[in-house]
């Protein structure tokens, strides 16, 4: 941390100034203060002056200085030699649940992008979100008009303070989730929007209800003639229903996708370990689409994986899951995928739910077991070691568990299921960590156990994936997974030979680990 930083946050947190929206409004009051002072030197010599000059001049905008005109003075004298934008990237780097300060090195590549395409109209939308990179991205607009939104009212403040008299620079306070920006058009628009939220006044009917589809919608209507739309976007764009197929078909039919990237695990944390793509639309036409997965070295990004595909057959595809593309030269899923076999969503073929949400502290000695990830190990189950709470019935009904029930893990580091037998007397339930799938007449819960841990299975899996390095599966989109759906006779034939084969795998374990305990210890009696 800055030197100077760490000095003034040390008085103002003494001063009973201490969270985020106190700190940055009194360093808005010194720079209001100080750029005011312009037009009266005088009272900055004098504390009594400078005290009244600044009661008149900020308190309307930013309400009552908190303390007295000997507090101020010494706050005034600590903070006006310091940066407005470090100061408040510095405040807003560990923030978990409000402002979200994107990388650097996510801004200088943004920058590469403008200086490459020589935008003549920019907007960079909710600015705050870039402070760490905004004085790179505007330096680099190449003399280019740049307009920066926010819907902060602070940052608005700190914006105008900041880049207002820069000549090329317009700064609006606007939402991007709703009607804004009336009839205006730009060549590049740069967007990180908000994930998952869903704003309760709307302007007008959007294709989804969440922010980052709203944005998306919105900014595309912005576009001029040749314009880019470059927005980080969370996994679920690319497969999720909910309005966001609408939302794919509508990008389909009147824009063209350029390039789907992933964004390197981490890139927003501690705000979000959600998978994120940098997503680029256009209203030009193309007739490729570049995927691949953009990596960190040395404080800069590079770009791995890189594929391109025909538009045509980016197209032809239902969703966008780029995992499955840049995996289209996997021999299994590409023989999937052209294979004559009957094939069903999930839905058409089982009801699929997520199980019961339950906290540690609720378990107790109860007559109700709960089934959890770390139950299942191998592909099997342990029902001697689970969980119990004390619950009735009636109220846990919903989510328990039948025999041939699959059982797949939603959440930790790695993919488990497995096929659940009735245990006699006990009544269980799936835990929230868990997705359960049971099968209608036309499927067997083994058969689907069997694909989801082939490789094909384990592969679409995957690219439904919306965390990173912690998994986060949402039961609404397994329920769009394909499967294969033979005759019940030939399902039956498949799970027979795989528990045939799987008993004789496990058998010959246990005679080798036998022979080699026996082999090891008569070792050992020879050297006593």
């Amino acid at each position: 941390m800055n030197a100077r930083i760490d000095l003034a946050l040390n008085l103002l947190y003494q001063k009973q100034i201490s969270s985020r929206e106190q700190l940055l409004n009194e360093m808005l009051r010194v720079k209001l203060v100080m750029k005011n002072l312009k037009e009266d030197i005088k009272s900055s010599k004098d504390k009594e002056q400078l005290f009244q000059f600044m009661k008149k001049t900020t308190e309307e905008e930013l309400g009552f200085f908190p303390a007295d005109r000997d507090d101020f003075w010494e706050i005034y004298e600590v903070l006006k030699k310091i940066d407005l934008v470090d100061f408040a990237s510095e405040i807003y780097k560990n923030d978990r649940a409000g402002t979200v300060i994107s990388p650097t090195y996510l801004s200088l590549y943004v920058c590469k992008r403008i200086q490459c395409l020589r935008p003549q109209r920019i907007l960079i939308t909710e600015a705050e979100k870039h402070l760490s990179g905004l004085r790179e991205l505007l330096d680099c607009s190449n003399g280019g008009e740049v307009t920066l939104t926010t819907q902060i009212r602070s940052m608005y403040i700190l914006l105008k303070l900041t880049f207002g008299e820069m000549p090329n620079v317009w700064i609006r306070f606007e939402s991007i989730y709703t009607g804004c920006l009336a009839e205006e058009k730009f060549d590049y628009i740069y967007a990180s929007p908000a994930f998952g939220n869903k704003p309760e006044e709307l302007s007008k009917t959007f294709l989804t209800r969440d922010s980052d589809g709203i944005a998306i919608e919105n900014m595309l209507g912005h576009l001029a003639d040749h314009g880019v739309l470059e927005i980080i976007v969370p996994a679920k764009l690319t497969f999720a229903t909910m309005g966001f197929e609408k939302l794919r078909a509508y990008i389909a039919k009147h824009f063209h996708v350029q390039s789907i990237y992933i964004l390197p695990e981490g890139t927003f944390r501690p705000v979000t370990a959600i998978k994120t793509y940098l997503c680029a639309i256009t209203t030009m036409q193309q007739s490729k689409v570049e995927i691949g997965t953009l990596k960190l070295n040395k404080g800069e990004f590079e770009l791995k994986d890189e594929k391109q595909i025909s538009t045509k057959e980016f197209l032809s595809h239902e969703d966008w899951r780029i995992e499955l593309l840049m995996a289209a030269d996997d021999e299994n899923i590409q023989k999937f995928k052209r294979s004559d076999l009957p094939k069903a969503k999930l839905k058409e073929v089982a009801e699929v739910f997520r199980g019961k949400s339950i906290l540690k502290k609720d378990t107790s000695l109860g007559s109700i077991s709960v089934l959890n990830i770390s139950n299942i190990e191998n592909g099997e189950i342990d029902y001697s070691a689970m969980d119990t709470i004390n619950e009735e019935e009636q109220k846990v009904k919903r989510y328990q568990l039948m025999t041939g029930d699959v059982v797949l893990s939603c959440r930790g580091t790695a993919i488990k299921s497995a096929v659940f037998e009735g245990q006699d007397g006990k009544t269980i339930i799936a835990s929230a960590n868990l997705i359960v799938i049971r099968p209608k007449e036309k499927v067997k819960g083994e058969f689907i156990k069997i694909f989801l841990e082939s490789p094909v299975g384990l592969a679409i899996i995957k690219s439904f994936q919306r965390g990173t390095s912690i998994m986060n599966i949402n039961y609404a989109d397994i329920m769009e997974m394909e499967i294969p759906v033979l005759p019940i006779s030939k399902q039956r034939e498949i799970i027979t030979q795989y528990h045939e084969e799987l008993q004789a795998y496990k058998e010959a374990i246990k005679k080798a680990e036998n022979r080699w305990s026996s082999i090891r210890d008569s070792i050992y009696y020879e050297l006593l």
